[in-house]
């Protein structure tokens, strides 16, 4: 009787979920893009924005040896034209998106939409061939990529609306529709093909290439939609609401995200706890201590996680700087408010273990000193939610490659040194407050959550990085180049100074040598090594220059002077044409040289004029001596051992600074941004100065990673 009675109980309930998922199913495809579109534009929008934001960035980076084969002022001026346009971008292709979820814009895969049939087409363009390639290649990349999250998010949809599937051609979130949505747009654009390709990758790498997570929380926000409706439909039709979904014959895992299965600490965890244990001794009395147990009975870790998430609300409500009580005893106060249990109940030692380690992680990062305000700000939010994920996880303290704990440090390792008015470094500020808003207001309660974003983030942090290496290496690379020009241009100075030494020389040809000629020996020698024979006849040229405009001894002398002129002249005007030289000034000192000239071979005007001119017109050269006055003390020390990649933080009345050292040499430093946009560029004197006054300050930044400081003080004991 009774199996007969559970029988007739099973057929009725599966009878009943039968018409619960009837209801479901009828469901129109429009009804279900209609509810996932918000959802998938939440984060999709975001993607698209971040990029189109660092577009001419991006650009220049997917370009890569392209860039070689335009000059430098074409490439300029192309990304100035994405900087004007990468709002419309954004706009265009956003409105093109939304067109597919509102079937404004659906196409039949024989229209211009699908890939190309080469084998019908006689005349094509190889830039049409390489194009099409690259946007093939796009798509294959993101459908191989996310096979598993596109597929498990198609059934949840054929599911949705009763085994009738919405085809990939006709589902506005499938790769291939996102990335034609962007060549259309794209296309328009005055760009060559290379460029157009350079821009589908900068999308590939900052937009597609977080569809896996998108994917992964529509999935998430749809199963715990449909769970409702069936919960309701279940109401309805008798079914009591906490049982399993059963589908087609088949019983379907719980659509909540499955928590991860509790650890079991061990040995290193339990040597953590026993390091722990001498630290609070050593500290004692201190907030870390243990809570006196007054009970037996222990609370659950669902229930602690329970307490972490009403807490985060409150968090949430809270001003801006609010004091709070320590993270352990906050949790144990909201543990005994929200329990209707008679008996005292206590946290178990494992869990306030946790508790203190994660307390004691983000007391390091509040006192940190090389992080902005706002950015402290910021992680420090995370605490809560860190801590609901490490509830039962034991290897986020004793493993360094753990998700939540690679997210953390990579966070805090994102920002320090930042600084508020750098373009760049507000950027990534930004980056910083979206993921810590991402984990305070959605998914940074599980693990899954720090995966997803702890792997985004990495992504992130290498195409700054990437970034960052380009941008320095062609700082320094500069740098190089300005030391060797200035290097020659000592050369040349020497050079004309020695040969000017001694010698009473007219006032126009001193000004004409150090002014002038000093540029047509710079390009000589700049290109000695190539042609050394034009090195050698502009200085040649100097010296018969001098030479010709002192008055010669004797007739022997005299008639030296008429032989070397014609080569003379013609080696001083190959000269100027190489520098460009005004043409009217040109003119004007080749007028003066031959009035000189003819004054000197003439004996009685020679004497005459040369007597006349002797005080006003000429000058004697002697050689310059400048001694630097420097102050050998333990400032100018400093600047002088100073490495390249130290930190400094300058102050001034706007505020505090931070560079890095990029370059240096005897004389002159570079310093740059974290982005490595350059900052300033001082003389190594300049910085032992501002040492000196106060108005700098080298910084002694830790190797370490933030979750390995915090508990390597722990270790050490």
């Amino acid at each position: 009787m009774t199996n007969l009675f559970l029988n007739d109980s099973r057929t009725v309930a599966m009878s009943n979920r039968q018409q619960v998922n009837s209801d479901l199913s009828n469901v129109s495809r429009a009804e279900i893009l209609g509810k996932i579109k918000p959802i998938f534009f939440q984060h999709f929008e975001q993607a698209v924005e971040d990029c189109c934001m660092r577009i001419d960035l991006e650009f220049g980076l997917q370009l890569g040896r392209n860039r070689e084969k335009m000059g430098k002022d074409q490439y300029i001026k192309l990304l100035e034209y994405l900087r004007l346009i990468r709002r419309d971008i954004k706009q265009n292709y956003l409105s093109k998106v939304s067109d597919i979820f509102d079937d404004h814009h659906q196409k039949t895969d024989d229209g211009e939409g699908g890939q190309l049939d080469f084998s019908k087409i006689s005349l094509i363009g190889d830039d049409a061939v390489k194009e099409n390639h690259a946007i093939t290649q796009i798509i294959r990349q993101c459908e191989r990529l996310y096979y598993e999250e596109l597929t498990a998010l198609n059934k949840h949809l054929t599911l949705q609306r009763g085994k009738q599937a919405i085809a990939d051609g006709q589902n506005p979130i499938f790769p291939e529709k996102l990335v034609r949505a962007l060549v259309e747009v794209v296309k328009p654009l005055k760009l060559n093909t290379d460029a157009r390709i350079a821009l589908y990758k900068a999308f590939e790498a900052n937009v597609f290439s977080q569809l896996g997570f998108i994917y992964g929380e529509l999935m998430t926000r749809c199963e715990t939609a449909a769970t409702a409706r069936m919960q309701d439909a279940a109401q309805r039709s008798g079914v009591p609401s906490p049982t399993p979904l059963y589908v087609v014959g088949e019983i379907r895992e719980a659509v909540e995200p499955v928590a991860a299965n509790a650890e079991q600490p061990n040995a290193a965890f339990r040597l953590l706890q026993e390091k722990l244990e001498l630290w609070r001794l050593a500290h004692f009395p201190s907030a870390y201590d243990l809570i006196s147990a007054t009970g037996n009975v222990c609370y659950q870790q669902f229930e602690i996680k329970n307490a972490l998430q009403v807490l985060q609300l409150v968090t949430d409500d809270s001003e801006p700087g609010e004091k709070t009580q320590p993270l352990k005893w906050r949790v144990l106060k909201k543990l005994e408010e929200l329990s209707f249990s008679v008996d005292v109940r206590v946290l178990a030692k494992h869990d306030e273990d946790v508790l203190d380690l994660v307390a004691l992680i983000f007391s390091e990062i509040e006192q940190d000193k090389l992080l902005e305000d706002s950015v402290k700000t910021a992680i420090l939010q995370l605490e809560i939610p860190l801590a609901a994920a490490s509830v039962g996880q034991y290897s986020i303290f004793t493993s360094e490659g753990n998700s939540v704990r690679l997210l953390l440090d990579d966070l805090f390792a994102a920002g320090m040194f930042l600084n508020a008015d750098e373009d760049d470094d507000r950027l990534i500020q930004e980056r910083i407050a979206s993921a810590v808003k991402k984990m305070t207001k959605h998914s940074g309660f599980e693990l899954f959550g720090w995966m997803a974003e702890a792997e985004e983030f990495a992504g992130y942090l290498n195409k700054q990085k990437q970034r960052c290496q380009n941008i320095e290496q062609n700082a320094r690379q500069f740098m190089m180049n300005k030391q060797a020009l200035d290097s020659s241009r000592k050369i040349a100075s020497t050079v004309i100074e020695n040969s000017m030494k001694g010698k009473k020389l007219p006032t126009a040809i001193v000004e004409f040598l150090r002014g002038v000629w000093a540029d047509v020996l710079l390009d000589a020698y700049t290109h000695k090594d190539e042609q050394p024979e034009q090195w050698e006849k502009s200085v040649q040229a100097m010296d018969e220059l001098i030479v010709s405009v002192i008055a010669p001894a004797d007739d022997n002398e005299r008639k030296q002077i008429l032989k070397l002129l014609p080569g003379l002249i013609a080696e001083l005007r190959r000269g100027l044409k190489k520098i460009s030289y005004d043409k009217s000034a040109q003119s004007r000192f080749f007028k003066d040289l031959a009035v000189w000239h003819i004054i000197l071979m003439d004996k009685k005007e020679a004497k005459k004029t040369l007597g006349d001119t002797d005080k006003a017109g000429t000058e004697s050269v002697e050689d310059e001596q400048i001694k630097a006055e420097t102050i050998a003390d333990h400032s100018s020390a400093q600047a002088n051992i100073l490495a390249e990649g130290s930190w400094v933080a300058f102050t001034s009345e706007s505020g505090r600074q931070w560079a890095k050292l990029l370059w240096k040499n005897a004389e002159n430093m570079l310093f740059v941004g974290k982005s490595g946009v350059k900052i300033f560029e001082i003389q190594v004197a300049e910085l032992a100065e501002k040492l000196r006054l106060g108005q700098a300050a080298l910084v002694k930044a830790s190797e370490e990673k933030i979750t390995e400081r915090a508990l390597s003080k722990l270790m050490s004991l």
